[in-house]
C-alpha cells in the first residue's frame, strides 16, 4: 500500500474516506457525471486556499483534476479555503453556469505530509525549494499564535481587525469567538501531528458551515441544480490526496 494512504487513513479514516487521485476521479467525478454534471453545462466554485501548491503544474493535484474535467473555476475562498467572496461571489458564480445547468461546490482546506525519517503534518517540500515550508500556512500561524499565549482569551483581546489583512483578521476572530472549547482542546494535545490533525478538521467544519449558510440566501437568486464536495486536500512533495467528508446533489 502507498504509504501516504497508509498514514492518512491511520490518522483520518475515522472522519473521512481516504482517496488517491485516480479514485477520485473514479468516485466523484463519474458520480458528477452520471448526475448529468457535465463539462458543458456545469461551473466549478472553488472554496479553496489560494496556495499555489493545489494547482502547480509540476504536481499531480486533485483542482487540477476538477479544473480539466469542468472547465476552468470561480474562485470563492482565500487563506484556510474561508468563502471570503460571500454570498455576492457565489451570485456572480451562478451568472456564469454554461447552458442554464449547474453549479459544483468544492469545498477543501489543505495540510501538508511529508513522510521521511518522522510522520510530519502540516508542512512539506515545495517543488524548486530545498527546506520544508508550512501547509496550510495559515492554519500553522495560527496555531502556533495559540501556542504562544497563556490562553486564548489573552489572543483575542490582541485580535485587531486589520483592513491589511481582511481574510485573517476574520478567520482567526471566526474561531476564537465561536470555537474556544475546541481549541482548547487542541491544546490540551501533547503532540504535534494531532494537534494539527484537530485544528485542519475544525478548519473544514468552520468553513462548510458558512458556506452552507451562504448558500441558503443564495437561493434566493439561484433556482439551478448544484452538487457540494466537501473535504480535505492532503498535499504531498508530489501528488495529492483527498479526505472525502461528504458529496450531494440538490
Amino acid at each position: 500500500m502507498d504509504k501516504f494512504i497508509k498514514q492518512i487513513k491511520l490518522d483520518f479514516s475515522q472522519w473521512g474516506k481516504v482517496l488517491n487521485i485516480d479514485n477520485f476521479k473514479l468516485v466523484l467525478i463519474d458520480d458528477l457525471n452520471n448526475h448529468n454534471y457535465k463539462k458543458e453545462n456545469s461551473r466549478l466554485i472553488f472554496c479553496v486556499c489560494p496556495d499555489d501548491i493545489n494547482r502547480l503544474q509540476e504536481r499531480d493535484t486533485i483542482e487540477n483534476v476538477l479544473t480539466q474535467s469542468f472547465n476552468g473555476e470561480f474562485h470563492l475562498g482565500n487563506l484556510a479555503a474561508y468563502p471570503i467572496g460571500g454570498i455576492s461571489g457565489m451570485i456572480a458564480a451562478s451568472h456564469h453556469v454554461p447552458n442554464q445547468g449547474n453549479l459544483i461546490f468544492f469545498v477543501s482546506p489543505h495540510i501538508g505530509l511529508t513522510l521521511n525519517e518522522k510522520v510530519e503534518y502540516g508542512s512539506i517540500l515545495r517543488p524548486g525549494q530545498k527546506d520544508l515550508t508550512f501547509v496550510c500556512g495559515a492554519m500553522m500561524g495560527f496555531l502556533y499564535q495559540l501556542k504562544e499565549y497563556e490562553n486564548i482569551e489573552d489572543l483575542k483581546e490582541r485580535m485587531i481587525f486589520s483592513s491589511e489583512d481582511p481574510t485573517r483578521s476574520i478567520m482567526y476572530n471566526e474561531f476564537i469567538t465561536n470555537y474556544f472549547k475546541e481549541l482548547s482542546d487542541i491544546l490540551k494535545e501533547k503532540d504535534i501531528n494531532q494537534q494539527i490533525i484537530l485544528l485542519v478538521k475544525l478548519n473544514y467544519e468552520i468553513v462548510m458551515k458558512k458556506l452552507k449558510e451562504m448558500i441558503i440566501k443564495l437561493s434566493e437568486h439561484y433556482k439551478g441544480n448544484y452538487s457540494i464536495i466537501g473535504g480535505l486536500t492532503v498535499n504531498t512533495v508530489d501528488k495529492d490526496y483527498f479526505i472525502l467528508k461528504e458529496h450531494f446533489f440538490r
